[in-house]
């Protein structure tokens, strides 16, 4: 029998965070793919992937997920509801942080491809706004 790897559940309520960022952009991209390279990206639909995780409940999921302290680089194992019971596991990474320190209630979430910020030269994460 093999073994089932536990992930660590946060349980701390959004709206209790102290010093919440106005707002956090993290950068999505295929677990299987260099976070700082551009070789031939592929996700099933990076827009179609794109357009779900910015659905008001996946944001309200990673804000449950992921509320506390939050810093530049981290980065989160996570799937995307694809349908029909096929999700589409990505690695998300905070690339930057505005006006506060911690993701909460009222922390507001940008999703963007990891791809587009390698080809806009912008791979590297940003220092707080």
């Amino acid at each position: 029998m093999g073994t089932t790897r536990r992930r660590n559940v946060n349980t701390t309520d959004p709206s209790t965070v102290e010093d919440q960022a106005d707002r956090v952009v993290v950068s999505f991209r295929s677990p299987e793919t260099d976070p700082d390279e551009d070789d031939e990206w592929w996700i099933a639909d990076s827009e179609w992937l794109q357009e779900n995780m910015t659905e008001h409940t996946y944001r309200r999921y990673l804000r449950w997920a992921h509320a506390g302290p939050v810093e530049l680089g981290d980065e989160w194992e996570e799937f995307v509801n694809c349908g029909c019971a096929n999700p589409e596991d990505v690695i998300l990474r905070v690339e930057r942080i505005a006006g506060g320190s911690a993701i909460g209630s009222e922390t507001a979430i940008e999703v963007v491809p990891r791809s587009s910020l390698v080809d806009a030269g912008d791979g590297s994460v940003d220092s707080s706004e």
